[in-house]
């Protein structure tokens, strides 16, 4: 009788380290999603999203980007999507003149511009 109680406790001890296992996966998998769609969410609002980083280095959704790629991706988003507007974020160690010069580069373009600073130090 005490071996079959030994058997059902550990059957049930079991049953809880695999309800705490799948618990902890699901947890992870929610903490490596959320984010990425989190950044997706401003495209489908009609967000493009520049980000301006030090040595005016521009990422575009976390991907390098050149300068001259920059145009006729924003030509074509602007042609798929009216209404879209660009959001520019600077990188915190970005300097304003370099922050400028972007800015002038993008002036007149086919999307409406918004500048998202950095928090204040």
């Amino acid at each position: 009788m005490s071996r079959l109680l030994t058997v059902s406790s550990a059957a049930t001890q079991g049953l809880a380290w695999a309800g705490l296992a799948t618990a902890l996966c699901g947890l992870t998998l929610g903490l490596l999603l959320l984010p990425q769609r989190l950044l997706q969410q401003p495209l489908h609002q009609g967000v493009v999203t520049l980000h301006l980083g030090p040595g005016n280095q521009l990422r575009l959704w976390h991907q390098p980007v050149s300068r001259r790629e920059l145009s006729p991706f924003l030509q074509a988003a602007a042609r798929r999507r009216p209404g879209s507007r660009l959001r520019v974020v600077p990188d915190p160690q970005v300097s304003w003149g370099d922050l400028q010069d972007l800015l002038r580069q993008l002036e007149g373009g086919p999307l409406p511009l918004e500048l998202q600073l950095p928090p204040a130090r």
